[in-house]
């Protein structure tokens, strides 16, 4: 036997986690409500294999159960098989149908008498029923694709499609909320059942369902078809003879599948498709060939069940169908242009608040990074970039200099020419700065009238050069602010990090800029005042200015 291509449950690779599948297998297989066939049903499983086994001897364990005697000759004598004469013996049934035929009659009478056990148990049944009515719509599609290929073995193809779904039963039985809900989303979409159980259990209904049969002692014939209705693919050239047979029954188990979806669930062009892709595909059928089978097969789904002893729901023929999904269709193909047209214009208007989200954005994102006044950096800029940029010259031994700028007696200007005037003097000065720095530079207001430039890349000198630049640009120029003549001069600090002038930290670099601007004011205003001037100054033991002699040089 070729295991590895149609493999047992203990070969089979599990879906998800390994772990969960496991215990899940491990409680069912300790669960003692499992769905069991009848005590007569299982001494015929056994007996049947039995080369000695006598069809009177048959007859005589199928006759200990008197409603499976009765049901087994009521469908012998239907349509089901169109028997010209009256078969009135279970003796006489055997020996026209055959053992085999027989054995997989009485197992369908258990199984669906399981079916409605099963419903019995549970408020609401209407899960079952639809569970039920599938399971035989599936099991009479499978065998008119039997009758339809000239395959001998019919019956085990009824009753392999029948049982295709038993695993479901346990999941609606165990998990009937989740269940419920993960079958609604399968009859909504063109999801796979098995990959939405997949990802809501970690197993699917073939695995449960060839565990369950394997339970019940069913031959490989039924187990295995079970297991791969869902995928029957497999290299037909590696398998040996009694492998291929399944293999066709497991392909007539996935067609009978496809054929119930296209009744029972939504999307009913797309499953049709799918269906004769199908079709053609494992057993060469054309497209007319699949509309003539599925003609009537509604109709022949009632009158089975009728036989069974299952009255069927209403259930429409695949004509009627088909007519409806076109009406439907036909609906959504006249708006379909209104569809496309308002769709344009949703996407325009979309694009467009885009647009204006994005201008929005970069708005909010300037009033968060830019002095209102002024128009240059704020000070939660500036100690972001001296951080960065402090950090980018520390790890690659490059220069950076900070210039602290201050205005010169700028109270004055404020208490002669009013704080309006004052206003247009920082913005104007702003202006000025902005306009003469590198485009590598960075300028934000401090604070107050106080500004800060840093200066990446750049030593003492061209720094100080730099600072020089800017204090000569501002003393040159006359601001014409609401019909006045205002002349204002600055003073600078210069810091610098570098290899001769080492600095620990950023705080330190913009700390000793400041101290250099207020030496700058204290040492007569309008001037650039470095890091030289300052060690300078102290080999001449001149002190810096307190705190308090700062506040006062400034006003």
């Amino acid at each position: 036997m070729n295991s590895k291509i149609l493999p047992k449950v203990s070969k089979l690779p599990l879906p998800t986690d390994s772990n969960r599948v496991r215990e899940i297998l491990r409680l069912l297989d300790q669960d003692r409500d499992l769905p069991t066939l009848s005590p007569v049903v299982e001494r015929v499983l056994q007996r049947v294999n039995d080369e000695k086994v006598s069809i009177r001897e048959l007859a005589e364990i199928i006759k200990n159960d008197v409603s499976l005697s009765f049901k087994i000759l009521k469908v012998v004598n239907s349509a089901f098989y169109g028997f010209p004469r009256k078969i009135s013996t279970l003796t006489q049934a055997m020996v026209i149908l055959g053992l085999s035929a027989v054995k997989n009659l009485a197992l369908s009478m258990s199984i669906l008498e399981i079916f409605v056990q099963e419903s019995m148990k549970v408020k609401d049944a209407s899960g079952f029923r639809v569970f039920w009515e599938r399971s035989l719509f599936s099991a009479v599609a499978a065998r008119r694709l039997a009758i339809l290929m000239k395959h001998a073995r019919e019956e085990e193809v009824f009753i392999a499609a029948l049982l295709q779904d038993i695993g479901i039963l346990l999941l609606i039985k165990h998990m009937p909320v989740e269940y419920s809900q993960v079958m609604e989303k399968a009859q909504r979409s063109a999801s796979d059942l098995t990959a939405l159980e997949e990802d809501s259990f970690g197993i699917n209904h073939a695995v449960l369902g060839e565990f369950l049969a394997n339970k019940w002692r069913l031959p490989r014939t039924l187990t295995i078809p079970i297991l791969r209705h869902h995928n029957p693919d497999v290299t037909l050239e590696k398998l040996d003879t009694e492998d291929r047979e399944i293999y066709h029954l497991a392909v007539f188990v996935h067609l009978s599948s496809q054929i119930s979806s296209i009744f029972y669930d939504e999307y009913r062009h797309e499953r049709v498709l799918r269906l004769k892709e199908s079709a053609a595909r494992y057993l060469k059928l054309s497209a007319p060939q699949i509309d003539e089978l599925l003609n009537g097969l509604a109709d022949e789904v009632k009158e089975v069940a009728t036989f069974f002893g299952l009255p069927l729901e209403g259930t429409q023929n695949y004509s009627e169908l088909l007519m409806a999904a076109n009406i439907a269709l036909g609906k959504i193909n006249l708006t379909y242009e209104q569809m496309n047209r308002e769709l344009i214009a949703a996407k325009r208007r979309a694009e467009e608040l885009a647009e204006q989200l994005a201008e929005a954005n970069r708005k909010l994102q300037e009033m968060a990074n830019v002095d209102g006044l002024t128009q240059v950096f704020n000070r939660r800029v500036f100690q972001n970039l001296i951080t960065r940029e402090f950090y980018r010259s520390h790890r690659y031994g490059h220069p950076l200099s900070c210039i602290m700028i201050d205005l010169d007696l700028f109270k004055q200007v404020n208490d002669n020419e009013g704080h309006l005037v004052g206003d247009q003097v920082l913005k104007e000065v702003a202006s000025l700065l902005l306009a003469n720095l590198r485009k590598t530079d960075f300028l934000a207001r401090y604070g107050g009238e106080e500004f800060v430039v840093i200066l990446p890349e750049a030593g003492t000198k061209a720094a100080t050069t730099l600072a020089e630049k800017l204090r000569r640009v501002v003393e040159n120029s006359s601001l014409d602010i609401e019909g006045r003549h205002i002349q204002v001069t600055i003073s600078l600090g210069v810091s610098t990090y570098s290899q001769e002038f080492p600095i620990s930290c950023e705080d330190e670099l913009v700390q000793k800029a400041d101290a250099n601007l207020y030496l700058a004011k204290r040492n007569g205003r309008n001037r650039v005042w470095t890091d030289d001037n300052t060690k300078a100054l102290k080999s001449a033991s001149v002190e810096t200015p307190s705190v308090m002699e700062k506040a006062e040089i400034s006003s």
